[in-house]
């Protein structure tokens, strides 16, 4: 573990800059490099949480929800044959792992009890209204990615309500809520001619991975998304020292 706040900041701003050359890279010149640099920036992510290792939930979890990631993104990103359920039910974990963190680092019980009984009611809610939409069409892959959506929306919202105490986590999440946005809505791109002129038409055809360009960042501010608390914990060892 990294004590050093300076040490910790310098390398956390050595990642960023390596995620954005990353991100740069793979909108640009992916077809001249002989390795997934997507997939790579996600490895990165995960691998660079390593530093802020402590014997905490916080970093217990946010570790975990990293290693998912790669976990999905190995079915959905690195294999040529991209593999949907298994990467959603991934995907799944990683957002109940964000949850454990958001939960167990919130000191409210109210707001522990209205997180834990809105979760619960938002999660079954979503899998009811993919059944009754979907019919007899629903399947699995619908079900879990309804379930995976719903609590990703719930743990932006519950970051953003503790946003001062940890921005880095709210804007993660709220990035990795816009690429998946975007994922859904160029689904719809086979099923319903869009003008060129309509919005959502310029979202799915932006001449870019649009996608990747929330993604990337996101996974990036997620990696680092310990940073404050560590700098916190720091100042107070600091001040009892003193």
């Amino acid at each position: 573990m990294i004590k050093s706040k300076r040490a910790l900041l310098a390398l956390s701003t050595i990642f960023l800059c390596v995620q954005a050359i990353l991100g740069v890279l793979l909108q640009t010149a992916q077809s001249a490099i002989p390795f997934n640099l997507r997939y790579t920036a996600i490895l990165l992510a995960c691998l660079f949480c390593v530093l802020f290792a402590e014997k905490s939930f916080s970093y217990l979890f946010t570790q975990i929800a990293l290693l998912f990631t790669v976990g999905a993104d190995y079915f959905l990103v690195l294999r040529t044959d991209a593999q949907q359920l298994p990467a959603m039910l991934l995907f799944s974990v990683v957002q109940i792992a964000y949850f454990l963190r958001l939960y167990l680092e919130d000191t409210s019980k109210t707001r522990r009890l209205v997180h834990l009984i809105v979760r619960a009611a938002l999660s079954l809610a979503a899998i009811c209204i993919t059944v009754a939409v979907l019919g007899e069409k629903c399947d699995a892959v619908a079900l879990v990615s309804m379930f995976y959506y719903a609590n990703l929306i719930l743990n932006a919202v519950f970051a953003c309500i503790s946003f001062g105490k940890n921005p880095l986590l709210a804007i993660g999440l709220v990035l990795f809520i816009l690429c998946d946005t975007v994922i859904g809505l160029s689904l719809i791109d086979p099923y319903l001619t869009l003008p060129e002129s309509s919005p959502i038409y310029a979202i799915i055809h932006p001449g870019f991975d649009l996608a990747w360009a929330f993604y990337l960042p996101s996974q990036a501010l997620l990696a680092i998304s310990l940073l404050p608390c560590r700098f916190k914990n720091t100042d107070n060892k600091s001040k009892s020292a003193a």
